[in-house]
């Protein structure tokens, strides 16, 4: 993971921006549940009312929190997607740069084939991974720690029964990842084949012109392809199995929470408007673990690709 602290390096200033308005319009977003609560509260019991000059001030509250949360979403997006595309910008002005600033021996000995793939592959999921997934993971991560400490503070009792269940998913969702990383790398294995295939094909074809071997090169080739095409389409198959098993589970917590929430709704335990907080807001917990399996597997997938580049991208290391 050296090439993701150097890019943080090399734009320290705009990452740490990025990341603080990213957990401000999180802390905003349950300020506004708090506030709805709150307004829920206030007209289910008749006594909490407040004076006309007070509710206005109330009301102006909670007009002023979502114009807050609004701008820090806006401005959390525009961050988020324009560090993204400045890292993936300088990745891959460091990848050119470690060709332009290589001798003449060093580039001989390179493999076509190999280069080709490192293009096609590791550079494109490393960019698209970052524009799709860096601070959309980092979100999620920052809403659910925020969430469930919100929601202990609020009533720790229902918390507990609403986390409890979480905790055999997360072993499931460990254990699922592990089979989809194992067939996500046969995925990546299968299509660094073709390409040295294609490029074997390219130095070799005028020695298949001279002996006519057309027919077995296109059966091998077809070979490769369907190897490549057999092992995505296994992995889609186990991925689409765990995943709709995780999002089956997901919904026990949220089953629990109405039944216990309920009762001390009932029982006048907790108010309506607490138990709003935790049924409006059981999607940020559920909802990332929901999705622990395919973001762990986009994770490893990406620390593979890295690793694999790290010799082959240099930065412009007098800014760091």
């Amino acid at each position: 993971m050296k090439i993701l602290r150097k890019l943080i390096q090399l734009h320290k200033f705009l990452f740490v921006t990025a990341v603080l308005f990213t957990f401000l319009s999180v802390i905003l977003n349950l300020c506004w549940n708090k506030f709805l609560a709150q307004l829920l509260d206030v007209l289910e019991n008749t006594n909490l009312f407040y004076s006309a000059h007070e509710m206005k001030l109330f009301l102006a509250v909670g007009v002023l929190i979502i114009l807050m949360h609004t701008i820090s979403e806006y401005v959390s997006l525009y961050l988020s997607a324009y560090t993204c595309e400045t890292f993936a910008h300088e990745m891959r002005m460091g990848y050119a740069r470690a060709y332009l600033q290589s001798d003449i021996q060093t580039l001989s000995g390179l493999n076509v084939g190999e280069e080709q793939s490192a293009m096609q592959n590791e550079l494109k999921e490393i960019s698209d991974y970052m524009s799709e997934n860096l601070f959309s993971l980092m979100r999620q991560f920052g809403t659910f720690v925020l969430t469930v400490l919100f929601l202990l503070c609020q009533n720790y009792k229902l918390t507990m029964i609403s986390i409890f269940p979480v905790l055999p998913l997360i072993l499931y969702c460990s254990f699922s990842s592990r089979i989809i990383k194992n067939y996500t790398q046969q995925c990546q294995n299968s299509r660094k084949k073709i390409n040295g295939f294609a490029d074997m094909i390219l130095e070799l074809f005028p020695i298949i012109q001279i002996y006519g071997a057309y027919e077995l090169i296109r059966g091998a080739m077809e070979e490769n392809l369907s190897e490549w095409g057999a092992s995505n389409i296994k992995k889609e198959q186990i991925s689409a199995r765990l995943m709709s098993l995780s999002g089956v589970l997901s919904f026990v917590p949220l089953l629990l929470l109405l039944g216990f929430g309920g009762f001390m709704v009932i029982n006048e335990t907790i108010s309506m408007g607490t138990f709003y907080i935790f049924i409006n807001l059981s999607g940020n917990v559920s909802g990332f673990l929901q999705n622990m399996p395919g973001s762990y597997a986009a994770f490893r997938r990406f620390r593979a690709s890295v690793d694999r580049l790290e010799e082959k991208i240099w930065f412009n290391t007098q800014f760091i």
